[in-house]
């Protein structure tokens, strides 16, 4: 196992008087033969990606590979190592390790490379350095021509996809009420799914995936996950997946004069959320006992797994991950049937850097932690939050103390391990789980965190059609730009009283050509009518109607207070009432209205 030293290495223009340590004419990769107890085997640079294209200025990111179990012999002998970095042939910085703030300049096509030695300088005259680089080119651009690069990469993109790929949740809910997708009826239609499919699936868990989304802002990321990396045609066996949410919040706004509007707004985003939760099954809200926020990460996560070790108890694994990564649950899955109990394990930076991690004081930064919320200098070895993995006894054990377990607020993934220490349980890394936003993307990857809607879209057309995992990859086009971007105006807590659902029928005058035609008013005290029309020529009642009822119930009145089984219930209820006053009035034909109520009672 690889364990990693990330430095970020920021490069500035350089004057006449750098000197280059690569000679072209000697063999490549100039190194002193490293002993065998070396604790580096390589340093190579992983930012920009080869091929890359980047605007000026550029910083990059050198990785140093560590040998396994090398990390601490590392931080001993490479305690004043310098890393030295080399563009065309010229070196432009000297630093020790992550302490360089320079930055790259100059436009055009670039070669760089990577140096380092643990002597605290590099002798340039003699070229003697411990470790090289392979050479990484890229293309360096100005601003206006990069930023128009990028935008039109993006819109080759986004061209890839289906139509509405990035509509809201309102919008959405509103198309499916004006212009029902196919798959979304007949979601709709399997209103009560079988307990026992269900009991089928929990007691073959091998891993159920537990996906903090912001339930109202990220509708396209969700959507993004069902129809990729967890639609049912790519999910192993014995893989479950499920958005994790909380109650959910909706930002109104502070200068809104008509309250009434603002009203009917919030309410129609909660009827939305309500709409999503029918027709997928998939997305936890007030099943959790929590606030959907940021500041609350640690608590959804703690809610999660209390529901995990309830629900599905039967899991082996559970994985906690953010909605904006790409899954390779296939790889995933295969590693975690070789691991057992007390297991938890995910990327761990004191383990891959080999540095001991500090809390965050700063107050403007909002993954503070105060000395009252944490009050040691140093932070345990935590696996980072968009990707952790444990072992059911584990979640067992958070799902039995959550009352009785303190958290540190949004910051989740640590804590999260201070529970775990209290199992005297520690983090272990799983390697190939990497974030956009500190690194790139690699073909043997796990999973890749930071990205864009399209990206994850483009990453799965990528592994359908068996090319590479990053084939097309530009960062800046996949990347997300919004991480950690606070949401304007004040949230409200969406909280509505649900609703009655009310039945009117309509006949037409029982005349010699009735033949039973029907048509039912479906109402809610503050939602208009849904006219929905029997005609026992064409449908049964039970099986074609009634599902039918059900279904525009569903996709009208996602929030009302019925099932489909209470919605049968009532209206076989009103109809034998309807059936008793037609029966009084003695000009309809007794023959045609036995008739009518046999098609009613047909099953």
């Amino acid at each position: 196992m690889m364990v990693l030293f990330w430095a970020t290495v920021l490069l500035c223009s350089v004057g006449a008087a750098a000197t280059s340590l690569h000679d072209s004419n000697s063999a490549p990769y100039n190194v002193n033969i490293p002993l065998a107890s070396d604790p580096v085997s390589s340093i190579e640079v992983v930012h920009p990606a080869h091929g890359a294209i980047e605007k000026a200025p550029v910083g990059f990111d050198t990785q140093i590979n560590i040998r396994p179990k090398g990390a601490k012999l590392f931080a001993a002998q490479y305690k004043n190592a310098v890393v030295c970095v080399e563009v065309n042939g010229v070196v432009v910085d000297c630093s020790q390790i992550g302490k360089s703030e320079f930055r790259y300049h100059q436009v055009g096509s670039c070669t760089v490379r990577a140096y380092l030695t643990r002597s605290g300088s590099l002798n340039a005259g003699n070229q003697m350095f411990d470790f090289e680089s392979a050479p990484i080119s890229f293309t360096l651009m100005n601003e206006p021509d990069y930023d128009e690069l990028i935008a039109r990469a993006i819109r080759n993109n986004e061209a890839q996809h289906r139509p509405g790929f990035r509509q809201s949740l309102i919008e959405w809910a509103n198309l499916q009420r004006k212009r029902p997708d196919g798959d979304i009826l007949k979601r709709l239609e399997i209103a009560e799914p079988s307990r026992r499919n269900n009991t089928a699936v929990q007691r073959d868990l091998l891993l159920l995936v537990g996906v903090r989304t912001a339930v109202v802002s990220h509708f396209s990321f969700r959507q993004a996950i069902r129809e990729t990396w967890a639609s049912k045609s790519a999910l192993p066996e014995g893989v479950k997946v499920i958005f994790l949410g909380c109650r959910p919040f909706a930002t109104a706004l502070e200068d809104e004069v008509d309250k009434l509007t603002e009203e009917a707004k919030l309410r129609a985003i909660w009827e939305a959320i309500e709409l999503e939760k029918r027709v997928y099954r998939d997305l936890m809200t007030d099943e959790l006992d929590c606030e959907d926020s940021y500041f609350r990460l640690a608590d959804k996560t703690k809610q999660f797994l209390h529901f995990a070790a309830t629900r599905y108890p039967t899991a082996k694994f559970v994985m906690v991950a953010d909605d904006d990564l790409y899954l390779r649950l296939d790889k995933i899955s295969a590693r975690l049937q070789h691991q057992s109990k007390r297991y938890y394990a995910g990327p761990v930076r004191a383990i891959e850097d080999a540095t001991k991690q500090r809390p965050i004081r700063d107050p403007e930064s909002r993954n503070v932690l105060s000395r009252g919320q944490y009050s040691l200098n140093e932070l345990p070895p935590y696996a980072l939050g968009a990707n952790f993995f444990l072992s059911m006894d584990c979640v067992e054990f958070v799902a039995k103390n959550s009352g009785r377990l303190r958290d540190l607020g949004g910051m989740d993934d640590i804590s999260v391990a201070l529970w775990m220490l209290i199992m005297q349980v520690h983090p272990k890394p799983f390697n190939g789980l990497k974030y956009l936003n500190s690194g790139t993307c690699r073909d043997d990857l796990a999973s890749l965190s930071d990205l864009t809607e399209s990206a994850i879209r483009v990453i799965h057309a990528n592994i359908q059609q068996q090319r590479r995992f990053c084939h097309d990859f530009q960062r800046n086009v996949w990347l997300r730009q919004d991480i950690g971007a606070p949401a304007e105006g004040q949230p409200r807590l969406l909280s509505f009283d649900r609703e009655n659902v009310y039945f009117d029928f309509t006949i037409p005058t029982p005349t010699e050509s009735w033949a039973g035609q029907l048509m039912i008013t479906v109402s809610t005290k503050t939602r208009a009518g849904v006219k929905v029309s029997f005609f026992p020529a064409n449908e049964t009642f039970h099986h074609t109607f009634l599902r039918k009822v059900c279904v525009q119930v569903q996709l009208n009145f996602p929030s009302a207070i019925t099932t489909c089984a209470g919605i049968r219930n009532q209206i076989r209820t009103q109809l034998l009432e309807l059936y008793v006053k037609l029966a009084a009035n003695t000009s309809v034909d007794p023959l045609q209205l036995k008739q009518w109520k046999v098609a009613f009672e047909q099953t």
